[in-house]
C-alpha cells in the first residue's frame, strides 16, 4: 500500500494537480486572447484644437479639451492670418499593420441618430515633422505609427446647429479601421467637444474676429491649394488663384476703399485684381458671399455683428494694419 505523502490521499494530490493544471491553462487562453486584441488591428484616436498658420506653424492643444489660449496665436486668428481647426490623431498601438479610411468627426446629442461626416481637410508640409497633416481617405499605419488630419469643422457646425433639435451637440474624432470591425474607432468619450448654438470659436473669452479675417477665410477655404488641383480648370481661363495669394488679394482691394463699400464694389474689385494676376474669368468675388454676410456660425451670431461684418476691438500699432481694420470694420452688404 502507497503511503500518502504528508498524510493526504493521493486522490486530493491528483485533484489538487488537475485543478492547477486547468488554472494555469486557463489563464494561457485568457493571455492569449487578450494578446490577439492588443496586437491585433486598433487604433487610438484623438481629437484636438488646433491653430493653423498655413506655411508657418501649427499650434495644438493636445489636452483634447475643446480650448485654445488666448495668445499670439489666436490672435493670428482673429486677425485673418491662421484657421481655427480641428487636429485628428490616429496612433495604431499594435505590432500589425492596420488600415484607416474616412477620417472625419462623429456627430451627437443633436436630437437626430448619430452619424459621422468628413469635414474638408487641408494638407501640411513636412516642416511639420510628426504633425504633419494628412488629406487622404485611406491611410496605411504600420506598427507604431501615427497620422494626423486637419479638419475644418467650423464650416459644417453652422448647418448641424441650425438643424438640430437642440442648441447644442458633441464632437468626437471618427474613423474606420478596416477588417476589424464595422464600429469605427472614436477620441474618448469623456473628452467630446460640446458645441453650443451661438459658439464660433474655441478661443477663451471669444474675442472678436476683424471682418477681415472672416473675408479673408471665406476666400481662402474656397481655393485650391495648388494650380494643378483644379482638374476641370480650363486653359483659356488662365492662371488660377490659389490659397497663398487669397491674403494680397484682399488686402489690396480693402486699401482701395477709405469707407464702407458696398458688397457688389468690393466683389468688382476682387475679381479685377484677380483679372490682373492672370486669371480671366474669377469668381473670387462670390466666394466673399458668407463672409460679408457675416459669421452667422452655428445657428447664431457673436455679439459684435453689425451690418453682417465683425466689428473689430483690438488695436494695432502698425498704420496699415489699424487701416485694414478700419475699412474691414465698414465692409457692408
Amino acid at each position: 500500500m502507497t503511503p500518502d505523502p504528508l498524510g493526504v490521499p493521493v486522490a486530493v494530490w491528483a485533484l489538487g494537480v488537475s485543478l492547477v493544471s486547468f488554472l494555469v491553462a486557463l489563464a494561457a487562453l485568457g493571455w492569449q486572447v487578450a494578446k490577439h486584441f492588443l496586437d491585433g488591428g486598433r487604433v487610438k484616436v484623438y481629437l484636438n484644437t488646433a491653430i493653423w498658420e498655413p506655411e508657418f506653424k501649427l499650434t495644438t492643444n493636445r489636452s483634447g479639451r475643446f480650448k485654445l489660449q488666448n495668445d499670439s496665436s489666436a490672435r493670428s486668428v482673429t486677425y485673418g492670418r491662421a484657421l481655427e481647426l480641428a487636429q485628428l490623431v490616429v496612433e495604431n498601438p499594435g505590432r500589425i499593420p492596420v488600415t484607416i479610411y474616412n477620417p472625419g468627426l462623429s456627430i451627437s446629442g443633436h436630437g437626430k441618430k448619430d452619424h459621422s461626416l468628413v469635414p474638408r481637410m487641408f494638407s501640411t508640409d513636412e516642416m511639420f515633422g510628426p504633425d504633419e497633416a494628412a488629406t487622404d481617405m485611406v491611410v496605411r499605419l504600420e506598427p507604431y505609427a501615427r497620422v494626423t488630419f486637419l479638419l475644418d469643422s467650423w464650416s459644417v457646425l453652422s448647418s448641424l446647429l441650425k438643424d438640430t433639435r437642440h442648441d447644442r451637440l458633441f464632437l468626437r474624432g471618427h474613423v474606420g479601421v478596416a477588417g476589424r470591425t464595422k464600429r469605427p474607432q472614436k477620441s474618448s468619450r469623456r473628452l467630446r467637444w460640446r458645441i453650443e448654438r451661438g459658439m464660433y470659436t474655441a478661443i477663451e473669452s471669444s474675442p472678436a474676429f476683424t471682418p477681415f479675417a472672416v473675408l479673408w477665410r471665406e476666400m481662402y477655404v474656397r481655393l485650391p491649394e495648388d494650380a494643378d488641383d483644379e482638374p476641370d480648370h480650363h486653359p483659356a481661363a488662365g492662371t488660377p488663384i490659389t490659397r497663398g495669394m487669397a491674403r494680397y488679394i484682399l488686402d489690396e482691394a480693402m486699401s482701395r476703399f477709405e469707407e464702407r463699400p458696398e458688397r457688389s464694389d468690393l466683389q468688382a474689385v476682387v475679381d479685377e485684381i484677380a483679372q490682373q494676376h492672370g486669371y480671366k474669368f474669377p469668381m473670387l468675388g462670390f466666394n466673399l458671399l458668407e463672409g460679408v454676410r457675416g459669421p452667422q456660425q452655428n445657428g447664431g451670431e457673436p455679439d459684435d455683428v453689425d451690418g453682417g461684418t465683425v466689428s473689430p476691438r483690438a488695436q494695432g500699432s502698425a498704420s496699415g494694419e489699424a487701416r485694414r481694420r478700419r475699412v474691414h470694420g465698414s465692409a457692408g452688404h
